[in-house]
C-alpha cells in the first residue's frame, strides 16, 4: 500500500531535518566562551575615547584643522558655562563600544549579537558571509559583518573581525566631543579578542576610519567579564531631563521648569507661541 502525505506535511518535515541538520553541524567549542556580562574598563560618563591618554586636547585625536577648530569650540563653551547634559540618544558607533553599561555577547553561526545596556543598543555581526548592501539604511550602530579567525592555528576561533559601515549622525567619540565628520562616511573595523593570559579580559582593537581625521586612529578598548552578575533595566527617557529646543539644549528643573544648562544661555525661541511676550 502506498501512503500518501501532504505537500505541506513533507516541506515541514524537510525544514525540520534541516533545522537538526544545522543544529549538528554548530560546534560551540570552536567558538571563544564569551558568556556572561561585561564591563568597560574605565568606562564612567567621562571617559576618554582613547584610554591611553587625558580626554580632549590629551587625547591627540588626529582631527584635521576644520574639525579640531570644532573640538575646539566645543571645549571653550563648556569651559565657559560647563557641558550640556547628554541627550537620551545613543552614542552610536564606534563610541558604544566604550561600554557604559554592562554588555551581553551572544555567538551563533550566523550572528554575533551585542546587547548594550547603555541607551538600550544592539549590534547584529553578521558572520554568514553576507556582502555589503547597495544601500544601508542608517542606524546608530550601523550595520556590521564580520569573520571568526583561528589565528594561532589550534583549530579554534578566537578573534572576531568586524568591519561596520552606515552609521548615523552627529556623532562623537566619547563626551569631551571629539566629532566625526558629518559626511557620516565613516568606516569602523575592530578585531574582538580575549586576553591570552585572563579569560575574563576581552580586548577591542578599534580602527576609525572618518573624514574628520588625517589618518585611521587605532585605539584598543577592554571589558572585564563578570560571570554570575545581575541584570538590571535601564529606560533612558524615564530618567530622561533634557530638552532640545532649535540648536540649544535645556534641563527640566525638579519642579517641571526649563532651566539653562550653561552661563548666558538665550532663552528658548517661542515662535510658534502666538502669546508669548
Amino acid at each position: 500500500m502506498v501512503e500518501r502525505y501532504p505537500i505541506g506535511a513533507v516541506a515541514l518535515a524537510a525544514a525540520l531535518a534541516a533545522t537538526i541538520a544545522g543544529a549538528r553541524a554548530w560546534d560551540e567549542a570552536k567558538y571563544p566562551d564569551l558568556k556572561g556580562q561585561w564591563l568597560g574598563v574605565g568606562a564612567g560618563p567621562d571617559a576618554a575615547w582613547d584610554p591611553e591618554r587625558p580626554a580632549g586636547r590629551g587625547q591627540l585625536a588626529p582631527l584635521t584643522p576644520e574639525y579640531q577648530a570644532l573640538l575646539e569650540a566645543t571645549l571653550a563653551r563648556a569651559a565657559a558655562g560647563g557641558r550640556p547634559p547628554e541627550p537620551c540618544i545613543p552614542p552610536g558607533m564606534p563610541r558604544s563600544m566604550i561600554v557604559y553599561q554592562p554588555m551581553e555577547i551572544i555567538v551563533t553561526p550566523p550572528i554575533t549579537y551585542m546587547v548594550l545596556g547603555h541607551m538600550a543598543e544592539f549590534r547584529r555581526i553578521f558572520t554568514d558571509g553576507r556582502k555589503w548592501s547597495a544601500a544601508i539604511e542608517p542606524a546608530h550602530a550601523g550595520f556590521s559583518t564580520g569573520a571568526w579567525e583561528d589565528t594561532d592555528g589550534d583549530g579554534r576561533y578566537d578573534t572576531l573581525a568586524v568591519e561596520t559601515r552606515g552609521m548615523k549622525g552627529p556623532r562623537t567619540f566619547d563626551s569631551s566631543g571629539i566629532p566625526l565628520h558629518r559626511d557620516n562616511q565613516t568606516v569602523v573595523k575592530e578585531r574582538i579578542s580575549l586576553d591570552r593570559t585572563d579569560a575574563n579580559l576581552l580586548h577591542d582593537e578599534i580602527t576609525t576610519i572618518d573624514n574628520a581625521l588625517t589618518r585611521p586612529w587605532t585605539v584598543t578598548r577592554s571589558y572585564r567579564r563578570e560571570r554570575n552578575a545581575e541584570w538590571t533595566e535601564l529606560v533612558c527617557p524615564e530618567s530622561n531631563r533634557t530638552v532640545a529646543i532649535g540648536t540649544e539644549t535645556y534641563a527640566v528643573s525638579a519642579d517641571g521648569y526649563l532651566t539653562p544648562t550653561r552661563q548666558r544661555q538665550p532663552p528658548p525661541d517661542l515662535r510658534h507661541f502666538p502669546n508669548r511676550k
